[in-house]
């Protein structure tokens, strides 16, 4: 069995991952853990670094043994015994562990050092410092009402390779951008095989995924600026990188989406995500002003899933709207959902027994505490 540990935003890491592996293999879930099974660890290895929100892999086993036995069974230097241990689930004292078996190890004449601060559960940053996956030595305890989980992490997110991918794109930072975790997300969602952004902005999501391997990427916006923009960044990627890439970029306004050719021959995935709407602030943000926003995006969205039902298109569309919070009360985008339901079924991210459900739309919501606008994402087919 593997335990994944869970982003905060658990709902989001929980549909990624029922995407990526089978939902047939749920063997517990809460809102920072799922553990599968019948799953094959070079597989997981083989993946785990397209999963942004999952935060570390653990192959894990049941056991009846107290945590402090365990982690001495796995002793086997002769030099210093640098470990960590996290304790998930029901509660437990977690320093208490620690000092009893760094107590147990010293009993044994084994030298040891464990490197949780403040007996605190480990960071992946701190894992990642303190070489513990190669050194198969953090470890994690699940305590559930039922039966206990142990055993070694096989894998940390590297945190260093999102914020080089986040940071170093040019970029006009008066235009919102797509956070490439979620980027990364969106494409996972998809089940991509070739994918088409018809409002590609700064290139994200296309350069997320080219680094997931595939193969054929098109893009296509409106902007001029943001046209070249997208093709310098992706070009500048495929040049570091020396992928060998098939791609199209033109300029198209996505209300004329029946214009380019690549449909349905080409592509088999929509991934994309449209204007947010202009800056605001605490000070300045106000529903009449966010009305201002949603009038002119009707339109073009009205316009594009018009053309996809003419054209009958019916591959995956994964895609991402605003929604706006105003003094602790959220605006969505209801005219959106009457568009989505005129030409779209709303595909679902769970089981329909799943103790996990998605909001009242079938979407999922992605924030962050300190913007005002926000982010549903849907997953669509277009009706026939």
């Amino acid at each position: 069995m593997y335990w994944f540990l869970l982003w905060r935003e658990f709902k989001l890491s929980q549909a990624e991952l029922l995407t990526v592996f089978s939902s047939n293999s749920i063997v517990y879930q809460s809102k920072e853990i799922l553990i599968l099974d019948w799953l094959k660890k070079d597989d997981i290895l083989n993946t785990a670094s397209f999963l942004w929100w999952t935060i570390k892999i653990i192959e894990i086993v049941e056991s009846e043994e107290t945590i402090e036995n365990l982690i001495l069974d796995c002793v086997n230097t002769d030099t210093k015994f640098k470990y960590g241990l996290s304790l998930y689930g029901e509660k437990k004292s977690l320093k208490e562990i620690l000092n009893k078996t760094k107590k147990l190890l010293k009993e044994g004449w084994i030298s040891s050092r464990f490197v949780n601060k403040d007996f605190n559960n480990l960071s992946s940053a701190q894992i990642k410092w303190e070489n513990l996956i190669r050194k198969e030595t953090d470890f994690t305890y699940i305590i559930t009402s039922k039966v206990n989980y142990f055993w070694k992490s096989i894998w940390v997110q590297d945190i260093d390779s999102y914020s080089s991918r986040d940071y170093s794109k040019e970029r006009d930072m008066q235009v919102g951008m797509l956070p490439p975790k979620l980027s990364q997300m969106m494409v996972n969602l998809s089940e991509w095989t070739t994918v088409y952004d018809p409002f590609v902005w700064l290139g994200t999501i296309l350069i997320e995924s080219l680094l997931m391997w595939n193969k054929k990427v098109f893009w296509s916006d409106l902007s001029e600026k943001m046209v070249e923009t997208s093709t310098a960044n992706i070009k500048k990627l495929i040049s570091e990188k020396s992928l060998n890439a098939d791609l199209d970029i033109f300029k198209l306004n996505a209300k004329f989406i029946e214009e380019s050719e690549y449909f349905n021959e080409w592509v088999d995935a929509i991934v994309t995500e449209w204007y947010l709407g202009e800056i605001m602030t605490k000070k300045n943000i106000a529903p009449d002003r966010v009305q201002k926003q949603r009038d002119p995006l009707e339109k073009i969205y009205q316009a594009f899933f018009a053309w996809l039902q003419k054209i009958n298109y019916s591959w995956a569309i994964v895609i991402s709207f605003p929604f706006w919070e105003i003094r602790w009360k959220y605006y969505y985008f209801d005219e959106v959902y009457k568009i989505l339901w005129k030409y779209c079924e709303v595909l679902p991210y769970f089981p329909t027994d799943y103790q996990v459900q998605a909001s009242k739309s079938w979407s999922l919501l992605y924030k962050r505490p300190s913007q005002l606008v926000w982010r549903e994402i849907f997953k669509l087919r277009m009706k026939k």
